[in-house]
């Protein structure tokens, strides 16, 4: 041991001029093999403007024979506003975004993968910034296509280019413990995924604050009734 020490010591130059080398050609190659495969890569920016979830009962009850109990139906409903850019080399474009939170049960704390995903709706009309002289803005919807606003819009994500917009979920009518569990604040955790149209998955976490359902609405007046919409 003492004759390896020794001889460290001594060619303590040789060797750090030997790591600068490496970390040279690892770098030179990790480069050279990132510029020859070509492979899309997306970065997100949350909007904090109009990104949200709301905790609603529907007004309905669920009889439970086996508890002999009426349980209140509520919903919970996610709106992000986003910016999605592509920062790989190669063009790609979105197929399905899903949003995944964490079941309110104790299972979460000792299992952080029991996630409840849900995919993302189209809504009946498009979400909206209201102005303060009665006009608004309406917001593009990321990968689903509306209505006449939304015809020329284009979700291709080319090299360097992103796509700003909203996208909308709902779960559908549940009772009990379905639903995000919260923090001490009332924000949620929660997971984007996004598959791209070569199946690539990108994953991001985020969290996201509560806004009661009449706030939610002034963006969009039907948020959280699409399930009740289509049923009609």
């Amino acid at each position: 041991m003492k004759d390896i020490i020794d001889w460290t010591n001594n060619n303590s130059g040789f060797l750090a001029l030997l790591i600068f080398l490496v970390t040279i050609v690892t770098g030179w190659f990790s480069g050279f093999f990132k510029s020859i495969i070509k492979v899309p890569r997306l970065k997100i920016r949350f909007i904090d403007k109009m990104t949200f979830y709301s905790f609603y009962y529907t007004g309905e009850t669920w009889f439970n024979k086996e508890l002999n109990t009426n349980f209140k139906m509520h919903k919970t409903g996610f709106v992000f506003y986003m910016s999605i850019a592509n920062i790989g080399n190669k063009p790609t474009a979105i197929d399905k975004i899903w949003i995944g939170y964490y079941k309110n049960n104790l299972k979460k704390k000792r299992l952080r993968k029991d996630i409840h995903w849900l995919a993302q709706w189209h809504p009946i009309e498009n979400f909206i910034f209201p102005m303060k002289d009665e006009s608004a803005i309406i917001v593009k919807n990321i990968r689903v296509k509306n209505n006449i606003y939304d015809n020329n819009s284009d979700d291709d994500l080319g090299v360097g280019k992103s796509l700003v917009g909203v996208a909308n979920f709902e779960q559908q009518s549940a009772w009990g413990n379905l639903n995000p569990v919260q923090k001490e604040d009332g924000e949620i955790d929660v997971v984007i995924k996004i598959r791209d149209v070569y199946n690539r998955i990108y994953k991001f976490k985020t969290q996201l604050r509560q806004l009661p359902i009449e706030k939610a609405r002034e963006f969009n007046p039907h948020f959280g009734n699409t399930e009740e919409i289509f049923k009609n």
